[in-house]
């Protein structure tokens, strides 16, 4: 062995190392801008409160797919991004949950994301082929890509887990295609890709397999092809525990798919990719009627600035091994310039991080072969004119924006020419150039737009103090009558203490109607007139003290179990006028809200049973998430019993073993009829996950099948022992 070779092989972590290194460094310097980056938009109203709120479950032993108490955005399994098939996912929210600000576990969960993100960049580029410093320096730009980091890792967290596994996946596979690693081990990591919840990763598994068969083919490799199909298709059955759920409750919700739709929302064009690599274009794609404030077609300040000085024979030589990365390439190509919705996949901009993945390997593994530096000036003055045309795109998008754009010319072609020199006198030295001018952009960047303008800015309280503040001030189960609008951005914390939106309440341990939901209740939501964050409208109040005909007659708010109703003074000025009925008194008003109370607790604390319309219950055993036990008498007369519960597709109830319908209710919630002539019968109303029965024996026999395909593949790949001849 040599000594170059060896030193090569004891330092082979140092790329990695590195990538791990700089990755935390931008994200941490993007937390130190602005501390509540990654606690953003859906982030601080969905995911960071459920996971907590998940994570306190498991901490004491439950695992949760449904949760009554937290209203539309309590249905957790047919919520399918927040994958509770999924055991990172799982230990994730296990981790948040002991960690006391909200705002730090985002960023906590994030940085390791991000890190993950680069790093299954990093082995499928080098699975690939490409050296491992250039690896290197791709992977590190692409967790910093615009879309990337102010949409999905600030905000939509589970699309970038989708991506995460994508690249691990993609890189699995291809080792399992090429022998080198187990099908069982593919198998894992597409199951992690599958029950993330996200449907771009259920589409990317799909597009990532279509592209390795592409390259079977190519190599005329069909019994690996076959390998490779049956992995792919158990990983495939792996899905319906995370989407039927979904598919099965979507009926009483509003996430329903609208077919083909081309109305240019979050739609790049050719022009705006001409200028991916200027980081100061924020382009001019449709977004709330308006263009984003945002870099998010940026991809990184190199990718097309390097393009003359790539070897195109390159392509030509390794069209066979880059076959399934160029096929990949293309179709996502095609789905980010093509219709705004296709069905479920909305918005085509979000398909941009998988379009960077696959390009970036590209580049990578093109650039792994040397550049050409023949006619190095003509090489460098399209380099050069590639970053003028970006500047000037990004001009006529944001005209108002000159100063920012010649800084960011100014650096972007500081950098050309500093790679320009590298590549002359010291190639090797290229991807250090590479990184550090993907920091040294990034920090432009956060120094420019320091977060997402672009979607909500919640201001959600993040601190364990101020969530238990709202828990000393409120009782809970509250009806909460309030507009987040209506707050300002500088005082959320301090209302906070009164006010909360989205999930937040559950992370604060109070029962409460404002949720965070992405599927929706239709009759409870119209009732109240809610919005998907738990926002409502002024006749909410006069709603919540109205009769429910069909629940007895008795008032919503009781039909609701509520014990407190928090109003906003500024939604529903008049409200310290408001005439209450009988057993409810006000019991605080100040700056922010008006509070009222229940004189007398529900009759049946222990259950969520709220209405008895001629029925009498003996007793009633402690409710659990999914379950409700009475013991019931009708005596001469039918009678009917009403639940403090959303009417979700699957609830079932018998009466002494025999099995009674489950009625929708006028305001979405669950409701007995009970036929007359019972004498202490016994009542049980259960949930049980629709599509269950079907996806989990699915998901069983798809885990022993992945198991029986890597024992028969391991065997197989024994080498047999030769006997000696006599």
């Amino acid at each position: 062995m040599s000594g170059r070779r060896f030193l090569r092989q004891q330092h082979s972590w140092l790329a990695p190392l590195v990538v791990v290194v700089a990755v935390m460094i931008g994200s941490t310097a993007v937390y130190l801008r602005t501390n509540y980056f990654y606690y953003w938009d859906d982030s601080a109203s969905a995911f960071l409160p459920t996971w907590y709120a998940v994570g306190q479950d498991l901490w004491s032993g439950t695992w949760p797919t449904m949760r009554p108490d937290i209203w539309t955005g309590g249905n957790w399994s047919a919520e399918a991004q927040f994958g509770l098939w999924n055991p990172v996912n799982l230990v994730m929210m296990m981790v948040v949950a002991k960690l006391p600000d909200l705002a730090v576990a985002a960023f906590v969960v994030k940085a390791f994301w991000q890190v993950m993100l680069a790093m299954g960049a990093f082995l499928l580029a080098r699975e690939y082929g490409a050296k491992e410093w250039l690896a290197a320096a791709v992977a590190i730009a692409l967790p910093f890509a615009g879309f990337t980091l102010y949409f999905d890792t600030a905000t939509w967290i589970a699309s970038l887990l989708a991506t995460v596994w994508t690249a691990w996946f993609w890189w699995a596979a291809r080792r399992v295609l090429n022998g080198r690693f187990n099908p069982f081990v593919g198998f894992v990591f597409g199951y992690l890709l599958i029950t993330n919840g996200s449907p771009y990763g259920a589409l990317s598994a799909v597009i990532v397999l279509i592209g390795l068969a592409f390259e079977a083919l190519l190599y005329r490799q069909y019994r690996a092809l076959w390998k490779l199909v049956l992995m792919g298709g158990l990983v495939g059955a792996c899905a319906l525990v995370a989407y039927l759920p979904l598919v099965l409750s979507s009926g009483v919700g509003w996430r329903d798919s609208q077919g083909i739709i081309n109305n240019g929302v979050l739609s790049p064009d050719t022009l705006m990719l001409m200028a991916t690599s200027t980081s100061s274009m924020l382009p001019n794609i449709v977004w709330s009627y308006q263009g984003t404030s945002v870099p998010s077609l940026y991809s990184a300040w190199f990718l097309l600035p390097i393009l003359p000085w790539l070897s195109w024979s390159t392509f030509r030589l390794k069209a066979k091994q880059m076959g399934g990365l160029w096929l990949v390439f293309g179709i996502y190509l095609l789905l980010v310039l093509g219709p705004s919705q296709i069905w479920l996949f909305r918005w085509p901009v979000r398909l941009l991080e998988y379009l960077w993945l696959a390009l970036f390997v590209i580049i990578a593994v093109v650039l792994s072969e040397g550049v050409r530096t023949s006619a190095w000036k003509l090489r460098a003055s399209g380099s050069m004119l590639i970053a003028v045309v970006g500047t000037i795109i990004a001009l006529l998008m944001r005209h108002d924006l000159l100063q920012r754009h010649l800084v960011a010319l100014i650096v972007q072609v500081t950098l050309i020419g500093l790679m320009v020199v590298v590549m002359l006198k010291l190639e090797r030295l290229l991807p250090a150039v590479m990184i550090g001018g993907t920091l040294l952009t990034l920090g432009l960047q956060i120094t420019w737009v320091p977060f997402n303008a672009d979607l909500t800015q919640w201001h959600a309280p993040s601190s364990s103090a101020i969530r238990a503040d709202y828990r000393e001030n409120v009782r809970g189960p509250v009806l909460q009558i309030a507009e987040m609008d209506l707050i300002p951005p500088d005082t959320l914390d301090e209302a906070g203490r009164w006010l909360l939106f989205g999930t937040t309440p559950a992370a604060s341990g109070v029962e409460s109607t404002a949720s965070y939901t992405g599927l929706g209740f239709n009759e409870f939501m119209e009732a109240l007139c809610l919005k998907y964050q738990g926002s409502t409208c002024p006749a909410a109040l006069d709603t919540a003290f109205s009769p429910v005909a069909d629940a007895g007659g008795v008032l919503l708010v009781d039909a609701l179990g509520m014990n407190t109703v928090v109003v906003q003074n500024e939604l529903v000025p008049e409200v310290s006028r408001f005439e209450l009925p009988a057993g409810w008194r006000m019991t605080e008003s100040n700056e922010w809200v008006t509070l009222f109370a229940r004189e007398s607790p529900m009759e049946w604390p222990d259950s969520r049973l709220s209405v008895t319309d001629g029925v009498s219950v003996t007793s009633s055993a402690p409710a659990t998430y999914t379950s409700e036990a009475l013991t019931v008498s009708t005596a001469g007369a039918s009678g009917s019993l009403t639940f403090a519960r959303l009417a979700w597709p699957g609830y079932t109830a018998t009466v002494n073993g025999t099995e009674i319908p489950v009625i929708t209710n006028s305001v979405g919630l669950v409701r007995l009829d009970l036929p007359a002539g019972l004498v202490d019968a016994e009542l049980s109303l259960n949930y049980t996950v629709p599509g269950y029965r079907v996806a989990v024996p699915v998901l069983v026999v798809a885990v022993l099948g992945a198991v029986l395909q890597g024992i028969v593949v391991a065997r197989g790949s024994r080498p047999r022992r030769v006997e000696a001849s006599g």
